[in-house]
């Protein structure tokens, strides 16, 4: 059974081969060896792959971003919660503060 690739793993290779095509495209340009057609090629080779590339990202942007949105909506709610909670032990430590303070007020009236 064939192993299908992640979309992590699908990037890094079409990443890996515009690098190589790159780095193929500069070594025709830099060799005086090579003819213009051979170039050209090698141009259209990076631009490929580059390609691929990009609509690789796209698809994968799509594809993941109902998950990113429910990812971090729960961060958010998570966050908001906290928040609360925090406030409200605030609230009510400001409540106790000021009962206090009567309690001794009272204290010092008698």
């Amino acid at each position: 059974m064939k192993s299908r690739k992640n979309d992590c793993d699908i990037l890094l290779d079409n990443a890996e081969n515009a690098m190589n095509d790159l780095g193929r495209c500069f070594g025709s340009l830099l060799d005086e060896k090579q003819t213009k057609m051979d170039v050209v090629g090698t141009i259209f080779g990076f631009g490929k792959s580059l390609t691929k590339l990009t609509l690789n990202v796209g698809i994968c942007a799509i594809k993941n971003t109902p998950k990113a949105v429910v990812a971090v909506a729960s961060a958010k709610r998570e966050f908001v919660n906290t928040l609360e909670i925090e406030y409200n032990n605030y609230q009510k430590q400001l409540k106790e503060e000021a009962l206090d303070d009567k309690i001794k007020q009272l204290k010092l009236k008698k």
